[in-house]
């Protein structure tokens, strides 16, 4: 029997990073497979996801503000999908609406609200982290992207561990790969993609560059991401700068994105914590040696395809950074062994994963 699955693809943005890639991905993956997928989107990316998913039903609807967000989530979503009949509805962005007619699934992406709050707006921090509980206290079934999202979905949200599935995320292979591109103005460089906010902590690799560059080497670094709360330090990081060129570039599109990837000397992910790191994937998929950090996602998904460093420890980064750009033996065997560990994450295998827990969580 096919499943009828409703999807609320709403608060994505229409500039797509992290969650919104995941969501924009994911959906493109399901509408290759044996599932009915009902999926509301914003009327503004209507055509580009009636392109995107050709089989899929779409519900398109106006939200042109924070105060309509909170109105559509809460009085109107509820209504449609009780027209719709699915056998499952997913939220995959932290929060299920009250009142669902049918089991629900929600994606938890991130405990970094509830463990790291002071890296995260006030305002989201006091949102996600009501929605997220009471999100999973809805969920028949709860997806995590990671071991660590898993983890603090139980340990701070509230989730039920035999209820929680991980579900890792994926990467394009037939896009993102080692392919050889044409070089770029700023090389040879060392490349950072991801939102400009505190958590990704770009001004300590900032002051690592530095430290490379006053020892003799003779990189750029490139900044690519676009602008969210803690850009102004990022700013005033690039501002105090006294050795070295910082190339800011803001959000870039997806063939930019990997044409930088593949001519990068260097790939740096130096977030505090995270529960997947996309970008650590996007690189290593495409041949780049990657630097990222302990603790959390990053670790789980690169393993032995990166060099790994604490977080915040400015010295060991630089000399992860420093070892990766010196040695040909250890810069060689990251550009080898990334593909081959991006070999385990696909977009396909994620969506047959969730197929998986859409049916578990109906058959419950």
């Amino acid at each position: 029997m096919t499943l009828r699955v409703a999807v609320d693809a709403t608060p994505i943005p229409g500039r797509r990073v992290g969650a919104g890639v995941y969501v924009t991905e994911l959906l493109r993956a399901l509408d290759r497979l044996d599932v009915e997928l009902h999926v509301f989107v914003n009327r503004r990316d209507a055509d580009e996801f009636a392109s995107l998913l050709p089989r899929t039903r779409l519900h398109p609807v106006s939200i042109p503000n924070r105060v309509a967000r909170l109105a559509w989530a809460h009085a109107v979503l509820p209504r449609r999908v009780r027209r719709l009949r699915p056998d499952v509805f997913h939220g995959p962005h932290y929060t299920l609406p009250k009142g669902l007619p049918c089991p629900g699934v929600v994606t938890f992406h991130d405990p970094t609200f509830f463990t790291l709050p002071e890296l995260h707006e006030r305002s989201k921090v006091a949102y996600f982290t009501r929605a997220a509980r009471s999100g999973i206290d809805r969920a028949a079934r709860v997806i995590a992207p990671s071991a660590f999202a898993k983890r603090g979905a139980i340990s701070h949200a509230g989730a039920d561990a035999d209820c929680v599935d991980v579900v890792f995320e994926g990467v394009d292979l037939a896009r993102y790969s080692p392919e050889g591109d044409i070089p770029l103005p700023y090389e040879p460089f060392v490349l950072f993609v991801g939102a400009l906010e505190p958590r990704k902590n770009v001004p300590t690799l900032i002051a690592a560059y530095e430290e490379l560059v006053c020892a003799g080497s003779d990189l750029q670094l490139v900044v690519a991401g676009p602008r969210a709360w803690g850009a102004a330090e990022v700013d005033a990081a690039a501002e105090r700068l006294r050795a070295g060129s910082v190339h800011q570039l803001s959000y870039v599109p997806e063939a930019e994105k990997i044409r930088l990837y593949r001519r990068a000397a260097l790939f740096v992910y130096p977030s505090t914590a995270e529960g997947f790191g996309l970008p650590v994937l996007e690189a290593m998929a495409c041949g780049t040696p990657v630097v990222t950090t302990t603790g959390s996602a990053p670790e789980e998904i690169a393993g032995d395809g990166a060099l790994l460093v604490p977080p915040r420890d400015q010295t060991a980064l630089r000399e992860a950074m420093s070892l990766v750009l010196s040695d040909a033996t250890v810069a060689d065997r990251l550009r080898r062994g990334g593909p081959q560990r991006a070999q385990a994450y696909t977009w396909e295998r994620a969506a047959e994963r969730t197929l998986e827990v859409y049916e578990r969580a109906a058959g419950g």
